[in-house]
């Protein structure tokens, strides 16, 4: 198993001291302000970085924009309250590993950092890559899990769509209001929302 340098940038003591899975190789190291990060970071130049939003000096989308900038490459995962999309969206925007919202589930932890360590494996031991390489970094590592191959019958992108008419609360669609909204036959609206309600 990978050794992992860690640097955990936030200001309280419950994640600091308890955000590491046990028997995971690691160094692990903490940074309570954005000028101490700053400091770290350049010092030890770790392989993942966990990042809090809510500094007493400012923000950690701060830090992960100037470390992007910067051309720091290695793993930056969010851990903090901020679920505003503007927030979400810039983090996105820099390049961040993974984000995950408190309060912290700690399996989900261990499973973000698994899936940084075998990214780390796959660009280390790859001299050149296919496509199939490529796939493996942006579908499975990138985004957390290997994503499902969809049926020859299901267009990814209507499914987004699809996807979208449930993001309200208590959203209710039958196959017939969903087609009428987007602009989608009954037989079509109805195999997606089939499909969509058997794969959550």
């Amino acid at each position: 198993m990978e050794w992992l340098n860690i640097l955990t940038v936030e200001d309280g003591t419950p994640l600091a001291h308890g955000i590491y899975p046990p028997k995971r190789r690691l160094s692990a190291n903490l940074a309570g302000t954005l000028k101490q990060a700053r400091m770290m970071a350049d010092q030890l130049n770790p392989n993942l970085i966990l990042l809090d939003n809510f500094l007493p000096d400012g923000q950690g989308i701060e830090l992960l924009r100037e470390l992007t900038l910067s051309g720091y490459y290695d793993g930056i995962v969010f851990i903090t309250a901020a679920y505003d999309i503007a927030t979400v969206s810039e983090a996105l925007r820099y390049g961040v590993f993974d984000y995950l919202i408190r309060p912290l589930a700690y399996d989900r932890l261990s499973h973000t950092l698994q899936q940084l360590s075998q990214r780390r494996r796959v660009l280390k031991d790859k001299a050149r890559f296919n496509q199939q390489h490529i796939d493996e970094l942006f579908n499975t590592y990138a985004r957390g899990g290997r994503q499902a191959v969809l049926p020859a019958v299901i267009n990814e992108l209507t499914l987004v769509k699809i996807c979208t008419l449930f993001e309200e609360p208590m959203a209710y669609h039958t196959a017939e209001s969903g087609a009428q909204k987007l602009g989608l036959s009954c037989t079509t609206a109805c195999r997606y929302l089939e499909f969509y309600t058997t794969t959550q």
